[in-house]
């Protein structure tokens, strides 16, 4: 009977000890958050539109990096979103380098993107068709504020609680390149708190608009949209908001007015949704964190010979002047101004070329990269993909693992725009710049896929 009494009693410590690693297990989520002014300390060029050509003159609100750092015990994953208009890969690359050598966190399982912000720093502009101002100082510092936020995101980081929703938010936007409704209105926010108590700690969101609403006359820095509503984001929950932008090639914004008011509207607009969303998230301390990418080269866009683009122009022309002469509908009219414009930045490109062959481009490389929190994948491309891709990703990663998921455009680097090869048919702005071939959208599509079912047998 002793011997029972005794077995009994080692059983309930046995049972106190391991709940009690249980409980260190399930409270060993970490979190932190940071941000870093971006302003240059120089004069530097401003991204986003090819006839601005000068010079910021001033700053209308701050533009920043900001940086989450998550944690489990066995896996750390940091996302950093920059108000840049892109990131090339060479920057994602020295970003990466500096937080690897100071934290020892794999490249892999670093996301490094931007809100695509036509209002910031660039430097990387195209100044005209076929001439780029690069400023190598401005990459060098942008990389050094990058990884400052992220290393001190790493450094803050305490027990916390983790969380994600979905909201919806219509008539924001519109699909500028099909001319209709065909948008992604998903909000999705990732809520990140201290542990003990409801502290905020950050609130990273994906929404998916182009952040056009200050146009080219303007001179003055300014975070857009996205900024505005991470400042209000700030000012209600507190911690660090981290806006994260979605498929949004052929998705612009709606405004009418005066811009910086109107960017003050629009970011109030989504940052109650992001409010209301993040109030009705469950938070969970005990978190899966994984990651996969893949490194994919893509075949660039094949431009016609300087003869073939001027027949494509002087054909398009024609066509387009016979359907005004026949009083063709202005929907038909509006198709073939859109091919007309292809073919003819295609014979600019071409032009370009012809004067210098070593700026013909043969292939792209394009990282894709996947990171996983608990219940929602985050989807990483590198540029402007269309909005029918992200929403079936969306789709697709639902069915097949019951998961959430965010598109996260302009990350890990920047290859232009990722048209269907729908669009390359129908023309338009983005069909005529594209440097990849139509059937990349596809291709990227497919990659994330495969690294989402690879996470999913991890």
């Amino acid at each position: 009977m002793m011997l029972s009494r005794h077995f009994f009693g080692l059983l309930c410590l046995m049972a106190v000890g391991f709940l009690q690693l249980v409980g260190s297990a399930e409270a060993a989520l970490r979190a932190g958050a940071s941000r870093i002014n971006i302003v240059p300390p120089f004069p530097t060029l401003m991204g986003g539109f090819y006839d601005r050509m000068q010079n910021f003159q001033g700053v209308h609100d701050e533009v920043y990096a900001r940086a989450l750092a998550l944690d489990n015990g066995t896996k750390k994953l940091v996302f950093i979103s920059a108000d840049l208009r892109s990131v090339d890969a060479d920057l994602v690359r020295l970003t990466r380098e500096m937080i690897v050598q100071s934290t020892g966190i794999p490249s892999t399982d670093i996301l490094v993107c931007s809100t695509h912000n036509h209002s910031g720093p660039s430097y990387h502009q195209r100044t005209h068709l076929g001439k780029d101002d690069v400023e190598p100082s401005l990459k060098k510092f942008l990389a050094q504020q990058f990884s400052a936020a992220a290393i001190e995101a790493v450094r803050a980081m305490v027990a916390a609680k983790v969380g994600f929703g979905a909201g919806n938010l219509t008539g924001m936007t519109r699909n500028r390149q099909q001319k209709n409704d065909l948008i992604d209105p998903q909000v999705g926010v990732l809520r990140v708190e201290e542990l003990e108590g409801r502290k905020t700690i950050a609130t990273l969101f994906n929404f998916t608009g182009h952040p056009v609403t200050i146009g080219s006359a303007n001179l003055l820095l300014s975070g857009e949209y996205p900024g505005a509503a991470a400042r209000a984001v700030e000012n209600l929950l507190g911690g660090i908001a981290i806006f994260t932008q979605g498929a949004c090639g052929d998705i612009t914004i709606n405004r009418d007015g005066e811009p910086f008011l109107e960017i003050e509207r629009l970011g109030r607009t989504l940052a109650g949704e992001v409010i209301k969303t993040s109030g009705l998230i469950k938070l969970e301390d005990n978190l899966v964190l994984k990651s996969a990418s893949i490194t994919l080269t893509l075949p660039a866009r094949q431009l016609p010979t300087v003869d073939e683009a001027k027949n494509d122009v002087a054909k398009g022309k024609a066509a387009l002047e016979l359907a005004r002469q026949h009083h063709a509908s202005p929907g038909a009219i509006a198709l073939l101004e859109d091919k007309t414009r292809v073919h003819a930045t295609a014979l600019m490109m071409a032009q370009v070329i012809a004067e210098d062959p070593s700026r013909k481009e043969t292939e792209l490389m394009a990282e894709v990269q996947v990171l996983q929190v608990g219940n929602v994948l985050f989807g990483t491309i590198p540029g402007e993909i269309f909005v029918e891709y992200g929403l079936e990703l969306r789709s697709r990663v639902k069915q097949e693992t019951g998961n959430a998921f965010c598109l996260v455009g302009y990350a890990n680097g920047y290859d232009g725009y990722i048209i269907t090869p729908r669009a390359a048919e129908t023309g338009g702005y983005e069909a005529s710049v594209a440097r990849l071939n139509a059937a990349a959208g596809r291709e990227m599509t497919e990659a994330a896929m495969a690294l989402v079912q690879t996470l999913s047998q991890q």
